[in-house]
């Protein structure tokens, strides 16, 4: 049974990471103009993109019948109720890939802008921490991007076998979804203010910020909802970047040390 004192805890840590999310989008307000910039590579990307998943919406009926057809449940009411349930376990197993495949893309694309929104939400609170440099930063996010997007794809096929399930396999599916793909969009953005703070391997980050698990899968559960929204994951990037920013901010983290493999880019270990 959990502490009595440990359920307003998290519940507390779960509230501060929504929070964070709208922080991060009253952001608009104070620098327009530059997250105004943020979208233009989230256009980019999203026009690539939006042409996939206009051809997986039209066709997604028929992929469901296929996969029904397949377990042998192609006839009568059950083989409807089949074709249904298989069409969205697709539809949940797709949009954890299509986010993260979105966030990987853009925040490659888009590495100057967001570094520089970051960068002002920081320079605005206090003096401005020591970036990483731009190539090196680059080379990076492409390595974690692709690390990100092979954990994706694994768990999208695991949520497409329980999306199968018969009445809760749909809304589990979904749910575990928001939950991962939440956690890998946190542990992307999070990446440039947290390279300023000298914590730049993606498994240095995943270990600084496993303590504050509850409050990371929050905030990134929370952009995940909202980039599933039409134009939602367009228009909120530069403010989850910047949300991402003040989430770093109020976190007691210190740089690892030399023994820590501050150097390694290797994937994260379950936080």
């Amino acid at each position: 049974m959990p502490n009595a004192r440990a359920v307003p805890a998290r519940a507390r840590e779960v509230a501060v990471g929504v929070r964070t999310v709208a922080a991060g989008l009253r952001a608009w307000a104070r620098a327009p103009r530059l997250l105004g910039l943020g979208v233009l590579p989230g256009l980019l990307v999203g026009a690539v993109l939006g042409i996939g998943l206009g051809v997986l919406a039209v066709n997604v009926g028929a992929v469901g019948r296929g996969l029904a057809g397949a377990l042998g449940l192609d006839d009568g009411w059950l083989g409807d109720v089949a074709a249904v349930t298989a069409s969205v376990a697709v539809l949940a197993a797709s949009s954890l890939v299509a986010v993260a495949l979105f966030a990987t893309l853009t925040l490659t694309v888009g590495q100057p802008f967001f570094e520089a929104v970051s960068r002002r939400v920081d320079a605005r609170l206090d003096a401005e921490p020591e970036g990483e440099p731009w190539w090196p930063a680059l080379l990076r996010g492409i390595g974690e991007g692709i690390v990100t997007l092979a954990i994706s794809i694994g768990v999208s096929l695991l949520l497409l076998g329980i999306g199968l399930l018969p009445v809760v396999g749909s809304v589990t599916a979904f749910t575990i979804g928001v939950l991962v793909g939440g956690r890998l969009l946190a542990i992307e953005l999070t990446a440039y203010p947290m390279a300023r703070r000298g914590i730049v391997a993606r498994r240095d980050r995943v270990r600084a910020l496993r303590p504050y698990r509850l409050r990371l899968v929050a905030f990134g559960a929370a952009v995940f909802l909202i980039f599933l929204l039409p134009l939602g994951a367009v228009l909120a990037m530069p403010a989850a970047v910047a949300g991402a920013t003040l989430l770093v901010r109020d976190l007691p983290l210190a740089p690892p040390t030399p023994s820590d493999g501050a150097h390694g880019t290797g994937p994260d270990t379950p936080a």
